[in-house]
Formats: C-alpha cells, structure tokens, sequence
C-alpha cells in the first residue's frame, strides 16, 4: 500500500510538472522572436470625395486633402493616441494645426519607440501614400495617423495595433477607418473656427449620427453609417534573421549563412579589405626550389654543374624581372602589363530630412471689412533624401477681422 501511494504521488507530481512545462511553453511562443526584424509596409488609401461626402466638402482655401502620416512602431507602454482617453498636447497640436514638433521629442529608441515613420501628405481628397517601418519581437506594434484638412481637430489612425498574432508575424491586414475627433475643438465644420474645448473631450469616432447636430460635416441623418474614409493596408515585405545580418563570424560549416564585414562590403560593390589575388604560395615554392639549386653542395664542381648553375641563374633573373613586370612595368617590345582596374565604390548617403526656413511674418488681413484671412509662409532650404522626413506644411492661414471694423452702420434712423 505504502508503495502504491508513493507512485500515485510521483505520477501526480509529474502531471504537475507537465503542465507546468505547456504553460511556459505557451507563454513563450505566445510573443514572436525579438531577433527577427520585420519590414512591413503600409499603404493609406483616402476616399473622402464629393461623390461618397457631399455635405460642406470643402473645394478652396483649403481644398480637401490630408496631412503627412505620423507612424511609430513601440511596446505596450507607448501610446499615440486611445480612444475614450484624453487627447495629450502632442496629439492636440498636430490635430488641430498640424505640427508634430511635441510629437518628434520623444524620438526613436525613448518611451518604447523602436521606429519613427512618416508618409507623405496626400493632396486631394482622394488617393494614396506609403511608408516602410520595422517591428521586432519586443516592439510588434504599431500605431499611426493623418489630420483631415481642413478640419478643427479631426484625423484617421490606427492605435496600438499588435502585428505579432499567436507567435508569429501578420502576413497582411486591411483596416478600414472612420474620421476620429481629437476633443480638443468646439468646431463641426470643415473650415469653423479655432474654438478651444474646456475641458477637453475623449477621443471619438464620428459616424453619420454621431455627433448628432445639423452643423456637423460629417452627419447624415439618412443613413445608418457612411463608408469607410480611408484604408490601412499593412503588408508584411522581409524578415531579418539577427545573426545572419550583424554577426562578424567567418561563415561556418552548418547551413547557417552568417555574413563578415567583407561579405556586406562585396553586397554593395565595395570593399576597403579586398585586394589584388596573390600566389604567394606558389611564388614561396618556386622561389625556393631555385635558391636550393643555385647555392649547390661543394661536391658539384664539374663542368656540366657549372653550366647548370649558371643556367639556373638566369632563370632566377627571368624570374625577377617577371615579377617586376607584373606590376605594370614594360615587357620587351615595348608593351606593357596595365595595372588591375579597381572597381568603383558606391558612396553610401545617410538620409537627409527636409529643412525649411523661419516662418513670414503674417500677412495683412485679407479684408478690410468682415471676416478675412492672414497669411504666413516659409520655404524649402533644401528637400529630403534618401528616406528622410518630408517637408512639413509651407503656408498656414488664421482668421482676422471683424464686421465692426467696417465703417457703415447696420442702424440709421
């Protein structure tokens, strides 16, 4: 009896211990490998439209249009931005005017960032704009958005969208958006005024019947829900073994291909190490065989060694004016041995963002009597290349004016 006791506890023990195991083992793969670098590549396609939105679509000062797309990849512990919460003063700026200088602060590699994007603005209601971005095991979200132009405070973004699905990477996802509201202006027109909201909402979805009032651009009393305004397509492009990139190893005999610094320099056509194939070897060998046979034993003294030493000289001086020769000097009749034409080498350019000048002064109001417009301008110093930040807004417009500087009155009597 003692015995049998003593097996059901083992066996109880070791179901434990099993279990134990597929837990952990669950959990592990439940996170994809943070060695892996993935590219992923998104493409934003716009259908704001007078055709889909023709209520108050706006067609001048500004027309429709959207803002570059501000994307980051991060950890759970980053947010751009979540729905029901507050809008921060980072989102708030780029919402309401467009800015993202508090949003560029925190910059890649700070508060769980690990890769900062940006996609060029689309300049007309609809149509498309992309951006490539990376992830890895540790950072698999992503998180991006647009302003709507003109607008008070509105925009399209996906927020802390998780890429890594069950251990492994999403091959291809298609997320169809509504125009959200920041909560950070009273206006519900396109073009209505800078309205501050104190205090400030929580970030919401605008639908056709919601927000409910006439005013509103977006309401159509009529419909249940409008279409979507825009499309992310997320697609996955590469993935990046971390070893086989960055590992300085000589490549080894198993079927893991591991990359030197020579191997990555010969991908790009250059390569400082690489230089002219040498025989050393063979010349070592030859070289020797030659001094060996000049230099004979005091018991060769006849004639016919004589001979063959001498013979064996002149080999040797051959010899010597062979291997001058190879470095590009004249061989009889005047022709010559060129030297081995180096390959060209690339100049690898880092990437450049554009850099623009200081903003104009405003300019004088637009009207002299009622509402007008001020104008304010800067230019490009020089664009961007090679991946780099796309220029930001060159013109920005504010209300001026007032019907109380007109100089007729509304009562005479």
């Amino acid at each position: 009896m003692r015995l049998q006791r003593l097996l059901a506890s083992l066996a109880l023990v070791v179901l434990a211990v099993s279990q134990c195991a597929g837990a952990t083992a669950v959990s592990q793969t439940s996170t994809c490998d943070p060695n892996k670098l993935t590219v992923y590549k998104v493409m934003v396609q716009t259908a704001w439209s007078r055709e889909v939105f023709p209520k108050q679509y706006p067609e001048w000062r500004p027309p429709a249009q959207w803002s570059k797309v501000v994307g980051r990849s991060h950890n759970p512990s980053f947010l751009l931005f979540r729905m029901g919460d507050t809008a921060s003063e980072g989102l708030k700026q780029f919402a309401e005017i467009g800015k993202t200088e508090v949003l560029d602060a925190q910059s890649q590699g700070e508060g769980g960032v690990f890769d900062e994007f940006n996609a060029p603005p689309i300049t007309q209601g609809v149509g498309e704009t992309e951006a490539e971005f990376f992830v890895d095991g540790n950072h698999s979200r992503v998180s991006l958005m647009s302003r709507v132009v003109p607008s008070p405070d509105w925009f399209i973004g996906i927020d802390s969208f998780d890429l890594c699905v069950e251990g492994k990477w999403v091959e291809s996802v298609v997320l169809e958006v509504d125009p959200l509201d920041a909560g950070t202006d009273n206006g519900f027109t396109f073009t209505s005024p800078n309205w501050p909201t104190i205090p400030k909402k929580p970030v919401s979805r605008i639908t056709a019947q919601s927000p409910d009032h006439p005013a509103n651009s977006f309401y159509y009393p009529d419909v249940q829900e409008h279409p979507p305004i825009a499309t992310f397509h997320i697609l996955k492009v590469k993935e990046y073994e971390l070893a086989h990139v960055f590992s300085p190893t000589p490549q080894r005999s198993s079927g893991t291909k591991r990359y030197t610094p020579d191997d990555m320099a010969n991908a790009h056509g250059s390569n400082p190490r690489r230089s002219r194939p040498r025989s050393d070897e063979g010349d070592n060998e030859v070289r020797n065989t030659l001094r060996s046979e000049t230099n004979p034993s005091p018991a060769a003294t006849t004639n016919e060694e004589a001979g063959k030493n001498v013979f064996l000289k002149n080999i040797v001086k051959k010899y010597k004016k062979f291997r001058m020769n190879r470095k590009g000097r004249k061989m009889g009749s005047g022709r010559k041995l060129m030297p081995r034409r180096k390959s060209p080498r690339r100049r690898f350019r880092a990437p450049r963002d554009c850099r623009v000048s200081d903003w104009s002064e405003w300019s004088s109001c637009s009207k002299t009597c009622g509402i007008g417009e001020q104008i304010r301008t800067r230019t490009i110093k020089h664009q961007s290349r090679n991946g780099g930040r796309p220029c930001p807004t060159l013109q920005e417009t504010k209300w001026c004016g007032s019907s109380r500087d007109c100089d007729h009155k509304y009562f005479s009597w």
